[in-house]
């Protein structure tokens, strides 16, 4: 299986869709299925199962899907390897964030790496914690910047803690407080951000015994500050996205404190190719991560 027909299935597989895909990587969309129709006569099974919708891999496909990404794995890391001995810094780095992250890290990160390494190519998607979690197990990023989760069994490099706080309306009897109790806000209508997204939030209210009253879960924690801003409810969202100032609300410590550690999780980092060591190294000198 050479390099043009592995990248033209993951492509087709990652993106779900052949023109997509095919415009992805330079290629018509009838030159991208013949190289797919190739590859399949070449393993003697089909690929993909296609509709209207798009394509999808086959439960054959499923099977072989980890070891085509491990040799295209691996073939990117030769050469990346080969450019370094030949002092060139080269190659692509896969990676995959929260979208506060990418909001309040990702600017300052990016102009720095482009301007130590302008022959490095990021590709980079947002996602919650089942997303990223996913990517990380089918090997279809270098890693991520997001929290860690207790029993994750990637690598860890921590960046930062982030305090997780109570968020109430600007009027609400409780906004006069220097800090909240979780307890004080159970009888509260609850607005919680989904669980498949934020991991840190459920975590903290389960450890702390608190059973909110959820009437409305979202993805969008604009869209739950607007409801807590309307007088609608209350909340408890990650500090980094609430340091932007947002009027017609009041943001509160949980009182005893409840955080979350963010950073680089990392399958291993001696795996690392050399084009994503230098994208993190860059990205912990930027941060300020020692």
């Amino acid at each position: 299986m050479d390099q043009t027909k592995r990248e033209a299935l993951l492509a087709a597989v990652d993106l779900g869709n052949l023109t997509r895909a095919a415009e992805k990587l330079g290629y018509t969309q009838s030159g991208l299925s013949y190289t797919i129709k190739a590859l399949e006569a070449e393993l003697g099974f089909p690929l993909l199962i296609r509709s209207r919708t798009g394509v999808r891999p086959t439960a054959d496909c499923l099977r072989v899907l980890p070891l085509i990404r491990e040799v295209d794995n691996l073939c990117r890391r030769i050469d990346q390897e080969t450019a370094d001995i030949r002092g060139l810094a080269t190659g692509a780095v896969h990676l995959a964030v929260f979208p506060c992250i990418s909001r309040f890290w990702l600017p300052d990160i990016l102009k720095v790496f482009h301007r130590d390494y302008p022959g490095i190519t990021l590709n980079i998607r947002e996602g919650g914690q089942e997303a990223i979690d996913a990517a990380l197990r089918e090997g279809t990023i270098d890693f991520a910047f997001c929290s860690r989760q207790p029993g994750d069994p990637n690598d860890w490099v921590q960046f930062m803690e982030d305090d997780l706080c109570a968020v109430v309306p600007a009027d609400h009897p409780l906004a006069g407080r220097e800090d909240l109790p979780l307890a004080l806000l159970e009888s509260e209508p609850f607005f919680m951000e989904d669980n498949t997204y934020d991991h840190d939030i459920p975590r903290v209210l389960k450890e702390a015994n608190f059973h909110p009253n959820i009437r409305w879960s979202s993805q969008d924690e604009l869209a739950i500050i607007a409801m807590v801003r309307a007088g609608l409810g209350v909340s408890v969202l990650p500090g980094l996205y609430l340091r932007e100032d947002h009027p017609g609300i009041r943001v509160l410590p949980l009182a005893p404190r409840a955080h979350r550690q963010l950073g680089a999780l990392v399958p291993r980092l001696s795996d690392l190719s050399p084009a994503a060591k230098r994208f993190l190294s860059s990205a912990k000198v930027t941060m300020g991560v020692l």
